[in-house]
């Protein structure tokens, strides 16, 4: 709830609780809040509350209206702003306003509660950091290399080398080094044997049986036509 005090060089004069509407403050008497001043003009100002929200309009007054030592047309009341009309102050003051102000201000803390508060920080920090493990002894280096064999689940079948055309090796079976001479891809089939080339005879490659044929049809097509020349003579 929303209220204003009306001054008047420094002495209280009235008080009023804003409701929801305006509130017109003029000279005249017709006025909800009238003042009997010279220096107010008959419809002075008017204040506009709707819900917790309230703001002085100027009504075109002569001297103005001033919200804290400046002259505004219009503008939002907040806790505490000073409204001053020809010789008259008047005070507005705002319940929820100052609820929400002392909800947002920031506490204060003293050095000894700074001090606790970082005290227990870092306790926090140190409880959170995984304990460092001591650092175990090197496996023995053995003279012959062995491959790395991953833990299978229990739930899943172990991998088992096969050889071609051969049994399992059951699992733990240690695989033979690339360097040992052993067969270790099994028996290879042979490859297969490749036809010989044979070279071609020297008469193959002669032109010659291309000319007597080119050359027979040749004078079998001028008998033709001398014939044909013959009979339709």
């Amino acid at each position: 709830m929303a209220k204003i005090t009306i001054n008047r060089e420094n002495f209280q004069v009235d008080e009023r609780e804003l409701v929801q509407g305006s509130l017109t403050i003029g000279r005249n008497q017709d006025n909800d809040l009238s003042i009997d001043d010279p220096a107010v003009s008959g419809h002075h100002a008017q204040i506009v509350t709707v819900f917790d929200s309230s703001y002085i309009e100027d009504l075109g007054s002569t001297n103005g209206t001033f919200v804290n030592g400046k002259q505004a047309k219009t503008h939002t009341l907040h806790n505490g702003d000073v409204l001053t009309m020809g010789h008259y102050q008047i005070l507005f003051q705002s319940e929820t306003a100052a609820t929400v102000q002392n909800a947002n201000a920031t506490m204060m803390i003293g050095a000894s509660q700074l001090e606790e508060l970082t005290t227990k920080a870092k306790q926090k920090d140190h409880k959170k950091a995984p304990a460092r493990k001591s650092p175990s002894a090197a496996p023995p280096q053995n003279s012959r290399r062995t491959p790395a064999v991953a833990a299978t689940p229990a739930n899943k079948p172990r991998l088992e080398v096969h050889e071609n055309g051969k049994q399992p090796i059951p699992g733990g079976t240690e695989l033979p080094d690339i360097d040992e001479n052993e067969n270790i891809l099994g028996e290879t089939q042979p490859a297969p044997s490749i036809p010989p080339l044979y070279n071609r005879r020297k008469g193959d490659n002669s032109i010659l049986p291309s000319l007597k044929i080119i050359s027979l049809a040749v004078l079998v097509t001028v008998i033709t036509f001398t014939l044909l020349m013959l009979i339709f003579k």
